[in-house]
């Protein structure tokens, strides 16, 4: 009852409602009762029951239910002989006497050739929806972003692979060019990652690929020196590859392809994001030394000076260094000579 109610509109159905009706106990017939009671008339909840006895004879709690002056009951005769064939003459005459339809010449009979369907458009999108996509996808693309410069400084701050940080020298390495036509390092693959160039781990990992195989290129595996540079390439590839592995969710990086070929079949560049930062690329730092004209053979020297490189961990200290060193050179000597006293 309360899941006719709950459900409704419904119907409550009782076949031979006489003989449930003697069947159960008065304590049931007394909740089935108040139970229906309870039910509002407004209620859109049909009570249906059959019976094969007449009203007058049904028990009086059941004739109470249904009110045979409001037209709640309705007596039904059985069908006559007449008005039986005639019900069931259609269905025996026509149709199970009609042939069924041959299979063998729907089989032999030739189908027209149709042209193949045009691959349907895509959905057009509305301006303020193309802005909601793609707050979404660089959403994804910044937790991408993220977890890829991780990875590079995990492998640029790796003394192993310290040859591999930043572009190989013209200067020191004149025919490197000639052989390597398209030169990758760790630096310009964090360039790309602030450029928002890679849109999968799978890009990422094309440019590690790149390393490797420029460094397997160029070093022949001839003397210590080229074997040592070839074996730590192959063991940043590995590395590479298993912190992806190991660190990425599959799922993620399912989540960037598609929003890659979501981009491609929209006709966004892959390249760079309208998202990057402005101003990236910046001009070189020029070398000036004070005092000094450009036709003083001298100055050259001294911008030649100021411009060596100098190893990350060394700071500059324009002859400090020197004069700290002379000190405490002195102060052991003097501290020597007192123990000798």
């Amino acid at each position: 009852m309360r899941e006719a109610q709950r459900t409704a509109p419904s119907i409550i159905y009782i076949p031979h409602i006489h003989l449930w009706w003697e069947a159960v106990g008065p304590t049931l017939k007394a909740t089935f009762t108040a139970l229906l009671q309870n039910i509002p008339s407004f209620a859109p909840v049909l009570l249906l029951a059959t019976s094969d006895v007449c009203y007058a004879d049904l028990p009086k709690e059941i004739q109470e239910l249904f009110i045979n002056d409001d037209e709640e009951v309705f007596k039904i005769q059985l069908p006559s002989k007449e008005e039986s064939r005639r019900f069931f003459e259609d269905l025996v005459v026509n149709q199970a006497a009609k042939p069924p339809a041959s299979k063998t010449s729907a089989a032999h009979r030739t189908l027209e050739v149709l042209p193949v369907a045009p691959p349907p458009k895509p959905q057009q999108l509305t301006e303020e929806e193309r802005r909601q996509l793609e707050e979404q996808e660089e959403d994804t693309l910044r937790e991408l972003r993220v977890f890829l410069r991780d990875v590079t400084h995990r492998l640029a701050v790796d003394r192993r692979f310290r040859a591999f940080t930043k572009p190989v020298d013209p200067e020191e390495v004149p025919d490197y060019d000639t052989v390597i036509k398209q030169p990758m390092d760790l630096s310009t693959v964090l360039s790309k990652i602030d450029l928002h160039q890679y849109l999968t781990a799978g890009d990422f990992l094309r440019d590690i690929d790149l390393i490797c195989s420029n460094a397997l290129e160029y070093n022949p595996d001839k003397d210590p020196g080229d074997r040592l540079i070839r074996h730590r390439a192959c063991t940043l590839k590995d590395t590479a590859y298993a912190i992806v592995r190991e660190e990425m969710n599959e799922d993620f990086e399912r989540r960037c392809k598609e929003i890659k070929e979501s981009r491609q079949k929209r006709g966004m560049c892959c390249s760079s994001s309208k998202y990057a930062p402005s101003y990236y690329h910046v001009m070189p730092k020029q070398n000036c030394v004070p005092e000094c004209k450009e036709t003083d053979p001298k100055c050259h020297e001294k911008m030649k000076i100021s411009a060596a490189p100098v190893d990350s961990s060394t700071p500059r200290s324009n002859g400090k260094f020197h004069f700290i060193l002379t000190s405490l050179e002195k102060v052991q000597k003097s501290w020597i000579h007192s123990l000798f006293l």
